[in-house]
Order: structure tokens, then sequence, then C-alpha cells
């Protein structure tokens, strides 16, 4: 896409959610069903895009409207511009299963200010709802809706 003579990477979601959804049950499952390698491939490959996007030359733009969760958050979050609304709402379910968050967490909760990221990563749901007063967080923009349409 371009841009004003920009060229950069959007990416929205599908929908009230920006996600990927049942990933996590996946690779839970194979690692009861089968083995673990199916859980190894998976965050391998997960990781490594997860660092392509953070590395990226060209500047990504996610607009994150409604729930962002699971994969949409991971490749969201390494992106260069995140834009958050009043719709948003961030969540990591996966640590209610007892699964670590397994979007490249570690990296992007331990450079929250103050106590949010031990705060995030402590916590069974990390869940929390957009306003423009906390936007900096883990978006580094905000719009309101109404002004996308």
């Amino acid at each position: 896409m371009s841009v004003m003579g920009f060229n950069l990477h959007f990416v929205q979601g599908n929908g009230r959610a920006f996600c990927a959804g049942g990933d996590v049950a996946e690779v839970a499952q194979s690692i009861n069903n089968d083995s673990w390698k199916y859980g190894a491939d998976f965050f391998r490959t997960e990781f490594l895009l997860n660092y392509i996007i953070a590395t990226y030359s060209k500047p990504q733009v996610s607009l994150l409207t409604g729930i962002v969760m699971g994969g949409g958050a991971g490749v969201s979050i390494h992106g260069r511009f995140r834009v958050a609304t009043e719709n948003t709402v961030f969540a990591m379910p996966e640590t209610a299963l007892g699964l670590f968050p397994d979007i490249g967490a570690s990296y992007f909760l331990s450079r929250l200010p103050g106590f949010y990221g031990d705060l995030f990563s402590l916590t069974f749901v990390i869940q929390m709802n957009f306003t423009h007063n906390n936007t900096t967080l883990l978006c580094n923009n905000y719009i309101f809706m109404y002004c996308l349409y």
C-alpha cells in the first residue's frame, strides 16, 4: 500500500476481532495427543514471524479495532505503528490456560513503564480496554472510531 508517497504495510482485523484464534488450543491438543514437536515448530515459526515484523524495513501500521488477542496481538504489537480506538480490547487468554504469553510478550511486557509488565505477566488473564489515557502502554497512537468512517 502506498499512502502519500510512503510505502507501508497495513494490517487490520476482519470483523469485530483481530486475532488468529484456536492456535494455542491446537498446540495444547497436539501435546496431549502426539508429541511436543508440533508445538516447537509452531512457536519457532511464530517467533520468526514476530522477528521479521519487528525488523522489517517497511513500516507496519496495525489498526486495532475490537478484540486484539492471540496471534492478532503478535502480528500487531511488533510492528512500528499500533493504532488503538475506544473499542480496542487487548487480551492474552493463553495465560488462563497456564501457558506463557506466546507472542513474544516477554520482550514487550518487560519494556512497559512502571510495573505494568509485571502486573500483566503475573495475572492469569491480561485484558486492557484502551482509552486515550492508557494507549501508550501497548499502542503508540489513538483514534476515535467515528474518524475512520
